[in-house]
């Protein structure tokens, strides 16, 4: 069970349709992201709802907020890597994969410059960077290793 599940995670999809998975994905960050501070949703009258997720949202310490930009990278990066088919031979990485995900990242960042009382982070462009780099790095681990037990058969 285990070895299928990453073997699945470690071969590109079969069907197109997948591409659903990284975009879904990168729209969800693009939430999480892209909010306003609670106050700015209160003082624009918007929904309470997004105004309680925001308070949740931002709700956490500074460093911590900081922090979760790695993992929430990492698997934005792994997504499009596993879409992609993983790295070729001899690359370290899907190429198409790094060019999205470190755009996307850089851009995310630059973007809350144009959100009511939000800025771009130098702390947040670097666990973005750290991040996307990680869920590169990994999954061509996986594709490597797969590829490697696949071969030794």
């Amino acid at each position: 069970m285990i070895r299928d599940f990453l073997e699945f995670w470690s071969k590109k999809p079969r069907k197109h349709a997948w591409i659903a998975l990284p975009i879904g994905y990168l729209l969800f960050l693009q939430l999480l992201t892209g909010i306003p501070k609670p106050d700015v949703i209160r003082e624009a009258d918007g929904p309470e709802f997004l105004e309680r997720f925001a308070e949740e949202l931002f709700g956490y310490p500074y460093w911590a907020q900081d922090l979760s930009h790695l993992p929430l990278f990492a698997v934005l990066a792994w997504l499009w890597s596993w879409y992609f088919g993983g790295p070729k031979t001899g690359s370290k990485w899907a190429v198409a994969a790094a060019w999205i995900s470190f755009t996307y990242a850089v851009l995310n960042e630059m973007g809350q410059y144009f959100v009511p009382k939000r800025f771009p982070g130098a702390g947040d462009l670097i666990m973005n960077i750290l991040g996307v780099s990680i869920g590169l790095l990994a999954h061509s681990k996986l594709v490597r290793t797969t590829n490697r037990e696949t071969h030794s058969k």
